[in-house]
């Protein structure tokens, strides 16, 4: 699967009523593929500062903006991978921007194919087509990455990737197809199987009085098709690599997840484990994030950045 560098397209902040917004990505579509069609792969285009960005990916447009930290500078970014969730780039990512701009990183966040100002759409998820759609979501990623790498306040050899739950497996396929990353953080997923995660969440939304432990006893009974399986590729990451889980998670098996992972016992891994909370981290007997969620992370940054 290949995917379109370095024809990439900056407009301006702004608020549209539903008229002016599909005019907009008529025009756009024209352009881009006006672009593709006179521009040579030697081209580079150059971008500086904030704004929303589009790129080309297996023809369609992808948005995201960008987010930079307040001074001058070259700085790190980390790009944030959407879960499956069907939200725009706003709602799914908003709480994440000031806090990673705050530790001095500039914040990519984007709309996935056919949701907010992203066009396309992906390929039919299936147990037996799960790899090639989350290699479609990959590729945007990756084309991304390529978009970073060409702005003048973004040090190119510091680009990383921060994925939740659907995400954390797309960022493995990310790492499998780029020398570009510098750092992965992988939250509520990425070790288990497609398969074994949906056989997971299958025992505990049938049984919503299941406990984890027994959840986590008949995993031994999954004989399913694995679907994606990242564990190659895990086993084979060099770079930093944060994991963040929460112990009492219903949606995805994160402590067969941890085990995976201490017996790999690699040391450019490290892993975050708190006690009552659930897939999106949220503590469940507070109803807020454990208190040592963000700091802990971002002191991550500052020691493998």
């Amino acid at each position: 699967m290949q995917r379109n560098k370095n024809h990439h397209l900056k407009y301006p902040k702004t608020s549209f009523n539903t008229k002016i917004k599909i005019a907009m990505k008529i025009k756009i579509l024209i352009l881009c593929l006006f672009l593709y069609s006179c521009s040579s792969d030697d081209e580079t285009t150059i971008i500086t500062g904030e704004g929303v960005f589009a790129t080309l990916s297996e023809g369609a447009i992808i948005e995201g903006e960008l987010f930079l930290p307040e001074g001058e500078g070259v700085f790190p970014v980390m790009i944030i991978v959407p879960g499956s969730a069907n939200e725009p780039r706003e709602t799914s990512s908003h709480p994440l921007i000031k806090i990673i701009n705050d530790s001095g990183y500039g914040v990519y966040v984007y709309d996935k194919r056919g949701i907010g100002g992203s066009t396309g759409s992906y390929p039919t998820e299936t147990p037996t087509t799960v790899t090639e759609f989350l290699t479609a979501r990959a590729e945007d990623v990756l084309g991304i990455i390529d978009l970073l790498k060409t702005h003048t306040q973004i040090d190119p050899e510091r680009i990383g990737v921060f994925g939740s739950s659907q995400g954390a497996w797309v960022n493995s396929i990310v790492h499998s197809k780029s020398t570009d990353l510098s750092f992965i953080v992988m939250s509520s997923c990425g070790v288990a199987s497609v398969g074994l995660s949906d056989f997971y969440n299958d025992l505990t939304d049938g049984d919503p009085n299941l406990s984890i432990d027994d959840a986590m006893l008949q995993l031994v009974n999954f004989n399913g098709p694995d679907g994606f399986d990242p564990l190659d590729i895990i086993e084979s990451m060099s770079l930093p690599v944060l994991w963040i889980f929460g112990n009492d998670d219903r949606s995805h098996p994160v402590r067969y997840d941890a085990e995976v992972l201490e017996n790999l016992d690699k040391s450019n891994f490290t892993t975050l484990l708190f006690s009552n909370a659930d897939h999106d981290l949220i503590d469940v007997t507070t109803g807020q994030q454990p208190p040592d969620l963000i700091s802990s992370v971002t002191a991550w940054l500052d020691e493998n950045n």
